[in-house]
């Protein structure tokens, strides 16, 4: 099989039966600052245009990130509208702030887009460089996103069976741009990201990812303890496919 989102969908059905190119890969500056919206689905079309004001207004001010939108078009939280700006790291954060604050950014958003928000989560995302493999020549439009919430206490165990599985991806050429991440905030998870240039990408190939790490270790039963292992360190799972919302993410240039 050729997409990496499968892999997982048979590491957990043994077990129990995620302009983004270059947006997600800068290793100096792992962190990700991450706003998860929440609004009312009869707001949609007043928030989306509050919205497109609110990034206008960051770019005439002179904002030095780049905020990337993404909604969900399959899930079960298709009123979230999550934001996105790469990459930081804990050392620039307060003067980002400082800017945000001389320009009244938290105002603006409180004048418009604050007036549809029915709720509004903060997060940084640290990314696992090391076990991730993006493609950042290849426009994606679209990311599986798989949240995985590790059991209580299984912290190296995580890790370990994270880099064995994505050592033997690597090793047996898996195709596909994956990325790994560690939420800061809230209940613990990580996120595994895939990128897909169009729904087609997502179809699977003839080989699965099981049946490569069968060739690649040349035993059927290590690869299973190999799936095993790793299917064990998580308590649940939930998956999402979200589209990049290029038209309400951060505009190319400032307004004329």
């Amino acid at each position: 099989m050729k997409k990496f989102i499968y892999l997982f969908s048979m590491l957990f059905a043994i077990a129990f039966t995620l302009n983004a190119k270059a947006e997600e890969g800068v290793a100096a500056d792992p962190l990700t600052d991450v706003w998860v919206i929440k609004i009312d689905a009869v707001d949609k079309g007043k928030f989306e245009q509050a919205l497109k004001a609110h990034m206008q207004y960051r770019v005439d001010n002179g904002d030095p990130r780049i905020w990337n939108v993404y909604t969900q078009v399959v899930g079960n939280n298709m009123e979230t509208y999550v934001l996105r700006a790469c990459c930081t790291n804990w050392d620039k954060i307060a003067e980002y702030r400082d800017w945000s604050r001389s320009k009244k950014m938290s105002s603006h958003w409180r004048k418009t887009v604050g007036l549809y928000s029915k709720n509004a989560d903060h997060y940084f995302s640290r990314l696992d460089d090391k076990n991730s493999h993006w493609d950042n020549t290849k426009e994606f439009r679209y990311f599986g996103v798989t949240s995985l919430y590790p059991e209580p206490g299984a912290g190296f165990e995580v890790r370990e069976s994270i880099k064995a599985i994505s050592d033997a991806a690597k090793k047996m050429g898996w195709e596909e741009s994956w990325a790994w991440y560690n939420q800061i905030g809230g209940e613990p998870q990580i996120q595994l990201v895939v990128g897909f240039e169009s729904y087609a990408d997502m179809m699977p190939a003839e080989k699965s990812y099981y049946e490569r790490l069968v060739d690649l270790l040349g035993d059927k039963e290590k690869a299973q303890d190999m799936i095993s292992d790793y299917s064990e360190q998580f308590d649940k799972t939930n998956y999402a496919i979200y589209v990049h919302r290029e038209s309400l993410s951060s505009p190319s240039s400032k307004s004329k």
